[in-house]
């Protein structure tokens, strides 16, 4: 295997059934065991306070005996499952709540629990009601009598170096850079994500409607927070990624899952020099958790997906006409892909990164 074609995509894959049917698994199995074995994003001492959620080994085991049973005969995880969702975080919430309720020693207590608050308005007899927030799941464990709060956050975040964009938020956050780990939207980052779940949200678990609603205190509230980071790349190898300073590296976890991320002319100019045997997918947001596995007749060779890539990224492209576009193309999430040496005509992904226009994150 050429070093272009080196996998570099995170080895979760490793745990999938080697079986004939594992060509077969459902996207919702396939991201739902994604979920349960993905590392964290940030470090394991991020918090001492809020240590990073941990399924029980046992429970685990019980939710695999139902995932091979669901794997012969989909019931629930079958090939409608995502398309219940619009938004990546409402799927990925239904996939971890559908494994906590196949575990038989944890009970549920709530999920997506609202906490409100009402406050007297002047000169009226009726209260105003404001949402606090929301918990998302709060189990407890049969054997230990222990009681979890969990919040969940899967992500997606690009870090976007000063050197490319130099205006990006220049708000002091300390030394680390979470502030240039951004969303494709560029609204949302690791740092407000990460000082919402850490200030905010996991301290919910402590409000005295909480408490009233399960009849107990929270033993452990704990960040369910998984995903990607894409990193810009500093030579051909598709793994050479250009890191945050140390300070940023030091708070994340050092297996989570990597990718890169380049500017469509740079990505253009790698891609054909790519072999014939890999092929691309482009991913839509419901497939951005596990690593894809893609038919034949649904990859793209280099040409397709240039074309599609350029047809794309148009509207990024400013003209005589309309010299700053209006509605400026996020970018898109590729799929690198080879053949399976163990499914023919299934192709498995060997990585994985975002391609965005010249313009996306500069002012």
């Amino acid at each position: 295997m050429s070093s272009s074609q080196k996998p570099v995509t995170p080895a979760v894959n490793r745990l999938l059934p080697d079986s004939p049917q594992a060509a077969a698994l459902t996207q919702s199995w396939r991201d739902l065991h994604w979920l349960l074995h993905s590392p964290a994003l940030l470090a394991p001492g991020f918090s001492a306070t809020y240590p990073p959620a941990v399924f029980p080994e046992y429970c685990l085991q019980q939710i695999k005996q139902w995932m091979e049973q669901e794997q012969e005969h989909p019931a629930t995880l079958n090939n409608r499952f995502e398309f219940q969702f619009r938004r990546l975080g409402l799927y990925a919430e239904k996939l971890l709540k559908t494994g906590l309720e196949q575990c038989a020693d944890i009970q549920l207590l709530l999920d997506h629990f609202p906490i409100h608050l009402e406050q007297a308005q002047a000169n009226s007899p009726k209260k105003s009601r404001q949402t606090l927030g929301e918990v998302d799941f709060i189990w407890q464990d049969r054997q230990s009598r222990e009681i979890f709060h969990w919040e969940l956050a899967v992500k997606l975040y690009l870090y976007v170096p000063q050197s490319e964009a130099p205006e990006l938020d220049q708000e002091p956050h300390g030394q680390n850079e979470f502030h240039r780990l951004v969303g494709t939207q560029l609204k949302d980052t690791l740092y407000k994500k990460t000082q919402r779940l850490f200030t905010h949200q996991l301290l919910l678990a402590s409000h005295p409607q909480i408490t009233q609603a399960i009849g107990n205190n929270v033993d452990h509230a704990c960040p369910y927070l998984r995903g990607w980071l894409f990193y810009p790349l500093q030579t051909q190898a598709w793994d050479s990624y250009l890191y945050p300073n140390k300070a940023t590296m030091s708070q994340l976890n050092p297996a989570h899952n990597k990718g890169w991320w380049l500017r469509l002319p740079h990505f253009l100019a790698r891609l054909h020099q790519q072999p014939v045997t890999v092929r691309w997918a482009i991913l839509p947001r419901l497939h951005w958790l596990s690593q894809a596995q893609v038919p034949q007749d649904q990859t793209l060779d280099a040409v397709q997906l240039q074309a599609k890539l350029e047809r794309h990224f148009t509207l990024s492209t400013p003209t005589e006409a309309s010299p700053t576009p209006r509605f400026p193309p996020e970018p898109l999430l590729l799929a690198a892909l080879q053949e399976s040496t163990r499914y023919p005509g299934c192709y498995e992904e060997i990585h994985r990164g975002f391609v965005s226009s010249q313009t996306w994150a500069r002012a």
